[in-house]
């Protein structure tokens, strides 16, 4: 996967790492290039100094071919407007975006961009919304152990009972929204095609409910 990661502080430059460490192809960007003295020297990506609210420094960076973006910088300004070029501009498929002030929230909610707080963030948080886009979390518990994610039910499931997506211990079906409507289904209820279906899973079995909803169901 091509990521570019906007912002080299303590968040963008560990994300870097991690996805740099899982054979990702990243690059990140920051407008002071003493910044990439925070990456590991086990980083085997690239560093891109420049200002990230030039389209040709982004172009540079390689959003024309990412299949992922993080705007992970100081500046929330910064990070809507990339993440609004990003997803709106180059088409970006995953975009997340950091926020330091909670107010600005209802203004990228209204927009559609997924936004996660400074003091909510982590990198294992955004590392899940990138690596699993389908999956993006929408309330953890605790200290992240487990997560509530919502998703659309393919049509491979569909006819299939929900029970068979419940894993104990790792995934619970608690909701489905169909036509509209919400219910929480009993274990003998059946999938539609298209349903919206919300998830409790612990956090090291989100790959397996991913791997279950892109058609490998046992």
């Amino acid at each position: 996967m091509q990521v570019v990661i906007v912002g080299c502080g303590r968040s963008g430059s560990a994300l870097a790492t991690r996805l740099d460490a899982e054979g990702d192809e990243v690059c990140i960007v920051d407008i002071d290039p003493a910044a990439r003295q925070r990456l590991s020297r086990g980083y085997g990506g690239r560093f891109f100094h420049g200002d990230a609210m030039r389209r040709e420094v982004l172009e540079a960076a390689g959003i024309a071919q990412a299949e992922a973006l993080t705007a992970l910088s100081s500046n929330d300004s910064l990070n809507i407007v990339v993440a609004r070029v990003a997803r709106d501009v180059y088409h970006v498929p995953r975009v997340v975006g950091r926020l330091h002030d909670a107010e600005r929230a209802p203004v990228c909610a209204e927009l559609g961009l997924p936004m996660v707080s400074s003091v909510r963030m982590t990198v294992d948080r955004v590392h899940r919304m990138v690596r699993h886009a389908r999956l993006e979390p929408e309330q953890t518990f605790g200290n992240g152990e487990s997560i509530l994610v919502r998703s659309h039910i393919p049509a491979y499931l569909a006819g299939r009972r929900v029970a068979e997506l419940n894993v104990p211990g790792e995934i619970q079906v608690v909701e489905v929204t169909r036509a509209g409507h919400s219910s929480i289904p009993g274990s003998g209820a059946t999938l539609h095609e298209g349903d919206l279906v919300s998830f409790v899973v612990a956090s090291g079995a989100v790959g397996r409910l991913r791997g279950f909803l892109g058609g490998r169901l046992g």
